[in-house]
């Protein structure tokens, strides 16, 4: 029998609920040994980088300043949330890439976005070897002011990009592919506010091409209650101002 990858569409969420969903996610024993998320975020919001300094944010443009804040179990820049399609997969160590060094699982999840994007006429191209692997201390405040190596770009300028949180055993890895940008300082490409019947088009080719190229049979996957009570536990900690203000 083909191993599953459990499949979960969100509605828009705020920053704490989809940062302890993810978290849920990682150690989930039911939903091994893969799952895949697609979510958006509501009200727009910036997350941090686990490393980050949060007194960088009053260095940010006043339109942005003030925005919703989250601080992700990721490193990395931190991502202005608010037009995008946003993904999590998570892989037990038994799917053979979750084996594999960080830069093997975005290379095969980004192309799998690119091939979905360009079966509809979407260009994109992913960032050559020569540029910098992502790194979860180093780089610009945004993530998307400059693409790393598998990132996905349109025009040389970052559309989508990727960060990965490893355990033992396990490997979760989310991304944010940017649909529109409503702020000026918002930094990277975009692909002009798509409309929804166009987005889930993309998002299914998406799925399609991540269950071939991870050899996995995907299965819609529906909350529990038990598991909506361990995201509450989850989401009181990325609620919580000591946790984003920690660095």
């Amino acid at each position: 029998m083909t191993p599953v990858l459990h499949i979960l569409r969100d509605p828009p969420l705020d920053g704490p609920t989809n940062m302890a969903r993810d978290e849920h996610l990682l150690y989930s024993e039911p939903l091994r040994p893969a799952a895949l998320r697609l979510y958006a975020w509501q009200p727009p919001t910036i997350s941090l980088g686990y490393f980050q300094r949060y007194g960088d944010l009053a260095r940010l443009p006043p339109e942005v300043r003030h925005l919703a804040v989250v601080r992700r179990l990721t490193g990395g820049g931190a991502i202005l949330h608010d037009r995008e399609v946003t993904y999590c997969l998570v892989l037990h160590e038994s799917v053979p890439i979750a084996r594999k060094p960080p830069v093997a699982l975005y290379a095969l999840v980004h192309d799998c976005w690119r091939a979905a994007l360009a079966r509809h006429d979407q260009p994109t191209e992913m960032a050559p070897d020569s540029f910098p692997l992502p790194t979860p201390r180093s780089g610009p405040f945004f993530c998307f002011e400059r693409p790393g190596r598998t990132d996905l770009m349109i025009d040389g300028k970052k559309l989508l990009g990727s960060a990965q949180r490893r355990v033992p055993g396990r490997v979760l890895q989310h991304g944010s592919l940017l649909l529109g940008r409503r702020f000026a300082s918002h930094p990277g490409a975009d692909l002009h506010d798509p409309s929804p019947d166009w987005v889930t088009r993309w998002i299914d080719d998406f799925i399609a091409g991540l269950e071939a190229a991870l050899d996995l049979a995907g299965q819609a996957h529906t909350w529990s209650p038990e598991e909506l009570a361990d995201v509450e536990r989850r989401r009181a900690r990325y609620a919580d101002a000591a946790w984003t203000q920690s660095r």
